[in-house]
């Protein structure tokens, strides 16, 4: 029985990983042939603890195959174009966009160096002061991929009509592939 058992589970680890989409009944009944599905049902009928051993295997092989998450962190500086191209906004586009995942939870620290200000990005809902000496944290969940602007909303002094604020957010994958691999290069 061990042996059947090892082999449905790294059968579903299988079709886990290739598929990226939940394993469902229907689809454990075509991985294993006919008479060890027999024997498998014979087994479930006579043995309650066996059903429940069988479920922890599978969620164990399955949740083996998780990445672990790591946070990944950068910092810029992000400055308003001067010359801007056709198609561009003018005062509203920047040469460092920040660019995020879509449909990921995102955490976004916001602290000041010099006067108050505020970021706020209106089309996310977003808005957390800048404060010099304190550390403020906003959490972000974007639907969609697409540009966000925004600026600073505090009278924060002459150059207050020069702070654009531009979110980029983009699919994970393109984000895990492309862009974290840009910034680990810059940084190194």
């Amino acid at each position: 029985a061990g042996s059947l058992v090892n082999r449905i589970t790294s059968s579903l680890l299988v079709l886990h990983l290739n598929t990226d989409r939940p394993v469902l009944s229907e689809q454990v009944d075509t991985m294993v042939d006919g008479s060890a599905r027999e024997a498998l049902k014979e087994q479930l009928k006579q043995s309650p603890s066996f059903k429940s051993e069988l479920k922890d295997r599978i969620k164990t092989a399955l949740m083996g195959t998780l990445p672990q998450s790591s946070p990944v962190s950068y910092n810029f500086d992000s400055y308003m174009l001067q010359d801007i191209e056709p198609g561009q906004l003018r005062v509203l586009e920047v040469d460092e966009r920040l660019v995020l995942p879509t449909n990921t939870l995102v955490r976004v620290l916001v602290t000041a160096s010099d006067v108050l200000h505020s970021w706020a990005v209106p089309s996310l809902g977003v808005k957390m002061d800048a404060v010099p000496g304190r550390l403020n944290q906003i959490w972000l969940n974007i639907n969609r991929p697409g540009v966000f602007y925004g600026q600073c909303s505090e009278l924060c002094g002459a150059n207050h009509s020069f702070m654009p604020i531009v979110v980029e957010a983009i699919t994970p994958r393109q984000w895990l592939t492309d862009y974290v691999k840009k910034v680990q290069a810059d940084m190194e």
